[in-house]
């Protein structure tokens, strides 16, 4: 990973609507929510998030920003928070 990605790595939870990118990692590790388990990993990368895939951010709920409605391709999907924090991109 070059500098120049880190500077633009960023979990989907950060993210804000209209943001795009591409996942670089989905999985847990000391940023991810502690509630998130390797089912919900696995779960999310049978969904399609997986490395290589664009992502948008379409929209946040309101008024806690739970849950995020992302885009995959033709595909919209209502994250939680906990889940979102799973999902590292870099932005573009």
């Amino acid at each position: 990973m070059t500098a120049n990605t880190k500077e633009h790595l960023v979990r989907i939870s950060h993210m804000a609507p209209g943001e795009s990118g591409v996942i670089l990692e989905v999985g847990l590790d000391h940023g991810t929510d502690k509630r998130m388990t390797e089912d919900g990993i696995r779960r999310l990368q049978e969904l399609g998030f997986v490395p290589g895939e664009r992502i948008t951010v379409v929209r946040r709920g309101f008024p806690s920003g739970d849950p995020l409605a992302v885009r995959i391709g033709t595909s919209l999907f209502a994250l939680r928070r906990v889940e979102a924090s799973a999902i590292k991109v870099a932005r573009s």
